[in-house]
């Protein structure tokens, strides 16, 4: 999910932000709608999805069945709209940015290459072989009404890895697909006219993917839509957005015990498990051990017992 890395500089000049879960197996339970989330834990709620992790987001509980993993994750980023209305179940987000470090080499880690990974941004298709085969696709244009000429490259992208999605048929395989969408085509629009035909036309983008991603995977994936609100800053479509290095700030006490003695990497989320398990063998070995030598000294040394027999110098006699 590189691509997200590509919005970072907008989600710094956005006000409101919000996450709907358009599709869902019924494997997943998601929380009531009053619960939030940061936008930064959005990755590590994917990776508990699929399986990647086993850290819960904090205030945010979802419930998945271990043994029936959604097959496929698409997440779809609009800017320019903090809320697309569709039927889904919509949360308030906090925008502090967006972290996906790592998220795609765990993936490919624990899956292999043969999954299928694309990624959708400016209007470009990158990923895997369906990207290439998305690229080789013609769309017809005159379904998208807008005007404006970056949202009407993106949306045909769209288009066009919904087409390939189509014609690749049903997925049988187990691998864990991902499907990254990026829409910025939104900001700079400001008439109202205009700016409702364009939320218009991407709405019935999305929820054409949308269905061209539970075909194909038999209603078996998670899609996300994730929508920022760009703050009137943001002006024209080809307004360049420079990223700025910002000074890590402490926030909790954790944060600072950490900084005052020098552990910048937090442990792994699998080391609770890891030392439950290292823990509860060393004390069955223990206990065990300790029943063997006092069940050991307790046996009478008599003439039908192994002590007599292994500690005798005189066979024994009838």
């Amino acid at each position: 999910m590189k691509f997200i890395l590509l919005v970072s500089s907008l989600i710094a000049v956005c006000a409101a932000s919000s996450l709907e879960i358009l599709s869902a197996p019924g494997s997943v339970k998601f929380p009531d709608a009053g619960a939030t989330l940061k936008t930064t834990q959005v990755s590590t709620l994917n990776e508990n999805i699929l399986g990647l992790s086993a850290r819960n987001v904090d205030g945010f509980p979802v419930s998945v069945d271990l043994f029936s993993r959604p097959r496929a994750l698409a997440v779809f980023t609009v800017v320019g709209e903090d809320e697309l209305s569709f039927d889904g179940q919509r949360y308030t987000t906090k925008s502090d940015g967006i972290e996906t470090v790592g998220f795609e080499q765990t993936m490919a880690l624990l899956f292999g290459e043969g999954r299928e990974s694309v990624q959708v941004s400016a209007g470009e298709i990158t990923g895997s072989q369906l990207a290439l085969a998305a690229k080789q696709e013609s769309v017809d244009s005159s379904v998208i009404s807008t005007k404006s000429a970056t949202l009407v490259k993106e949306l045909q992208a769209v288009y066009q890895l919904a087409a390939a999605i189509n014609a690749a048929g049903a997925q049988s395989d187990n691998n864990a697909d991902v499907f990254s969408v990026q829409i910025t085509g939104l900001v700079g629009i400001t008439d109202a006219a205009e700016k409702e035909e364009a939320v218009t036309d991407v709405k019935v983008a999305i929820k054409t993917l949308t269905t061209a991603i539970n075909n194909a995977y038999g209603g078996e994936a998670v899609v996300e839509l994730l929508t920022f609100d760009a703050e009137t800053g943001v002006k024209t479509e080809n307004q360049t957005h420079n990223i700025q290095k910002r000074e890590v700030t402490y926030k909790d006490s954790v944060q600072a015990a950490r900084k005052g003695f020098q552990v910048t990497v937090p442990v792994s989320s699998d080391y609770p498990a890891i030392f439950a398990i290292f823990l509860g063998l060393v004390i069955i070995l223990v206990v065990a051990l300790i029943y063997i030598v006092v069940g050991m000294a307790s046996i009478d040394p008599e003439k039908d017992s192994i002590i007599y027999r292994m500690t005798t110098t005189r066979m024994k006699k009838d």
